[in-house]
């Protein structure tokens, strides 16, 4: 049915009779859609995102999780952008004391680096440290979303409120912080804010 009715969009669970999710994937002839992922697998969201799933929602599915894929699904995509689902939806691996948690890009506020470690601030108020730096997370952020503005913050530029330009450089992001913007930054930040869409 996918092969012949070419969907836009394809919710797709991964344990399922006859077949499993992947398996299906495999057979498809058509997949120029926005696959979403519905299951409750979390251990499998690495391999969805290689696959360039949009999203993956674990079950029970949450309604804000659900309703903001859905506002995301509506946005018409923007080739512009020219970058891959897969980057602009990448989940991030955080080792943590008692396993690992996985991090939706576009769900952190902005990373501050604490000497060695970095500390990890989400739109729903969690925060993370990890024993690793802030340049060696910097590499796996998508360059289109995220912006170094200063030595020690690296801001999700979808989350900035404000800028300020009054005793320095500062920006209020939609947590409330505030974060320093380096002068030498300035300019191309403002670029980069102006051109973000």
């Amino acid at each position: 049915m996918v092969d012949d009715f070419r969907p836009d969009i394809l919710f797709l669970d991964i344990s399922m009779p006859v077949m499993n999710g992947f398996e299906l994937l495999d057979r498809l002839s058509f997949k120029d859609f926005r696959l979403v992922f519905t299951t409750a697998h979390e251990e499998f969201a690495i391999k969805a995102i290689k696959l360039k799933a949009f999203d993956y929602l674990l079950k029970p599915i949450d309604v804000d999780d659900f309703k903001n894929c859905m506002s995301l699904l509506q946005e018409p995509q923007k080739p512009s952008v020219n970058l891959p689902v897969e980057v602009q939806q990448t989940i991030l691996e955080l080792p943590v004391r008692d396993g690992i948690i996985f991090l939706k890009q576009r769900e952190i506020i902005r990373l501050e680096a604490s000497g060695s470690y970095t500390q990890f601030f989400m739109e729903d108020g969690e925060k993370y440290i990890v024993s690793k730096s802030l340049k060696e997370y910097e590499q796996y952020l998508d360059a289109h979303l995220f912006y170094r503005c200063h030595h020690s913050h690296i801001i999700n530029l979808a989350r900035v409120v404000r800028f300020i330009n009054h005793q320095g450089l500062f920006v209020r992001m939609s947590d409330g912080s505030q974060v320093d913007i380096a002068r030498k930054n300035k300019d191309i930040f403002l670029e980069r804010l102006k051109s973000f869409s």
